[in-house]
């Protein structure tokens, strides 16, 4: 993504902000998707609940076929027994 690492960008659920300003937390959250899906990304990953729930919430208002999922569910999905 554009915005990574030092430079990234809130999904805008943190610190109560869903809460108190759903509106705004998803606008954010929509531009991460937008932000992801340049990439032709399947997956967008997380370790934080707040995020997950945001995303998600971000990719089924926009219709995204990107799949948001916990980094951990990832990870374990590609697991080899």
């Amino acid at each position: 993504m554009r915005r990574n690492k030092a430079y990234s960008y809130c999904c805008g659920a943190g610190g109560g902000v869903k809460s108190a300003f759903s509106n705004i937390a998803l606008e954010i959250s929509q531009e991460r998707i937008k932000e992801a899906e340049q990439t032709k990304a399947e997956y967008l990953a997380t370790a934080c609940p707040f995020c997950l729930i945001n995303l998600k919430d971000a990719a089924k208002s926009m219709n995204s076929n990107l799949k948001i999922v916990d980094i951990v569910e990832l990870f374990y999905e590609n697991l080899i027994f």
